[in-house]
């Protein structure tokens, strides 16, 4: 009786990590998708497939840039 008790016990256990570890990659999974939606917000942030957007940055930062050599000494 004590042998299948252990081995109950064990299927339990095992049953009780995999549903930790299942929270846990939907905790991490939530916190990735956190993180893409806050990298849109940031400055810098390049998008996939904005190669217009990327020109309109080297252009607005070559702007800029012109904008100090004129400044005066």
């Amino acid at each position: 009786m004590a042998k299948k008790d252990m081995v109950g016990m064990a299927g339990l256990m095992g049953e009780a990590v995999e549903a930790m570890a299942a929270s846990q990659a939907l905790g991490l999974a939530l916190l990735k998708a956190e993180m893409d939606a806050l990298a849109h917000l940031m400055p810098g942030h390049v998008a996939e497939g904005g190669a217009e957007d990327e020109a309109r940055r080297v252009a607005e930062e070559a702007a800029v840039e012109a904008g100090f050599d004129n400044l005066p000494v």
